[in-house]
């Protein structure tokens, strides 16, 4: 965990005055809500306890900032200009997420910071959607009195993330970075998202615990799930988007085309994925924590069978699909497990009632290096911002 003395301590020994401000912002949970958003779908996210800190001070036209273990960047605000060579780059987020504010009528300026990140490599929980956010919010605090939304924060880290850093993503990520406690989001119209924050006051505890390898090569799995659900939109209606296509009596219209079982799988998901998220949400919002689990089970469920990304083929030992089956023998009905994100490598997500921590923490201690896994928590505010 990282204190607020020592990001006090940090800024001063890097730009040799003392701090003006403290702020921090948080990764993102999926609560439910696998590979449904590029098919404008429904989801659940959440504000993660895992945090980027940054001590921070106004600064003229000019953004000076160093991460702890990454070399200082430094800016002027009278060129904001996208360039090749910084592509891939947290100067790159930062220049993009203040020159679309500006663009938008927001008042910008400049700021030194100082950023420590308790966001663990491979943790699963989007530390480029924390950065976005986190910069975001300076602007907004800084130089708006606090008054930027938090829709508009994360719509700001997506065109950053997408033209800048240049990276395709979603939404879901900066809401899930922006917004408050948990959110239920309804990308049918994917501008203008419907997002409803939910207060999550059910007793569990939540998990996060890393698969062996990472994400690097696994392009082809991940876009072969929204490819395969393009295809059976576009022959079951000419849509782009299943959300799009009628969905009366939906899986026999999908039985009866002339295509892949496995393709025919991957939009099944989505419908059934769709359900879930429903399921998930009504739990939530009446604390009923067996329907709860029910649904990050059967979440669970359909991402192994239908689109098939719990594990890569071919490597089951020490992918999450292992972990996910080793853990279901051992929590029984004490909680649910499930993928987290695009899957195939990369994290689960373990939802264990309070009650069972104890044990549970006994196993993963004897289970898998310290490494691995982290007890973690849905954070009730997406910022916190204060004066020194």
């Amino acid at each position: 965990m990282v204190k607020e003395i020592d990001v006090i301590k940090g800024f001063k020994e890097v730009f040799n005055i003392e701090p003006e401000y403290l702020i921090d912002t948080g990764g993102r949970f999926e609560i439910c809500g696998n590979h449904t958003d590029h098919n404008h779908g429904l989801c659940l996210v959440a504000n993660c306890s895992l945090r980027v800190k940054a001590a921070i001070s106004k600064l003229d036209n000019k953004v000076e900032v160093l991460s702890k273990g990454y070399s200082k960047y430094t800016f002027s605000l009278d060129d904001l200009s996208k360039k090749e060579k910084e592509k891939h780059t947290t100067l790159s987020l930062n220049k993009g997420i203040l020159f679309k504010l500006k663009e938008l009528g927001y008042k910008i300026g400049g700021f030194r910071a100082y950023i420590e990140s308790e966001i663990p490599d491979g943790s699963g929980v989007s530390s480029s959607a924390a950065m976005e956010s986190l910069f975001g919010y300076i602007i907004s605090y800084l130089y708006n009195e606090g008054k930027i939304n938090p829709l508009t924060i994360a719509k700001v880290g997506q065109f950053s993330e997408n033209n800048y850093f240049s990276k395709p993503c979603g939404l879901l990520d900066q809401v899930g970075t922006s917004f408050d406690s948990s959110n239920f989001i309804d990308f049918k119209d994917i501008d203008n998202p419907i997002i409803e924050t939910l207060p999550f006051n059910l007793p569990v505890t939540l998990y996060l615990i890393k698969s062996l390898g990472n994400h690097s090569n696994l392009t082809p799995l991940y876009a072969a799930i929204p490819d395969g659900m393009y295809k059976v939109s576009n022959l079951l209606e000419n849509k782009k988007y299943l959300r799009d296509v009628n969905d009366f009596d939906i899986f026999n219209k999908i039985d009866n085309l002339d295509i892949d079982e496995a393709t025919k799988r991957k939009a099944k998901h989505f419908f059934i994925e769709n359900e879930n998220v429903k399921h998930a949400k009504e739990a939530i919002l009446t604390n009923n924590l067996e329907e709860f689990f029910k649904a990050i089970r059967d979440s669970q469920e359909s991402s192994f069978k239908n689109i098939e990304n719990t594990y890569v083929k071919g490597e089951y030992i020490g992918s999450p699909q292992e972990i996910i089956d080793d853990a279901n023998k051992f929590i029984l009905n004490n909680g649910a497990i499930r993928i987290h994100g695009g899957g195939f490598k990369g994290t689960v997500l373990a939802f264990i009632k309070n009650d069972f921590t104890k044990e549970f923490d006994e196993y993963l201690k004897n289970k898998y290096e310290s490494d691995r896994y982290f007890k973690v928590t849905i954070s009730k505010k997406a910022v916190n911002f204060k004066k020194i």
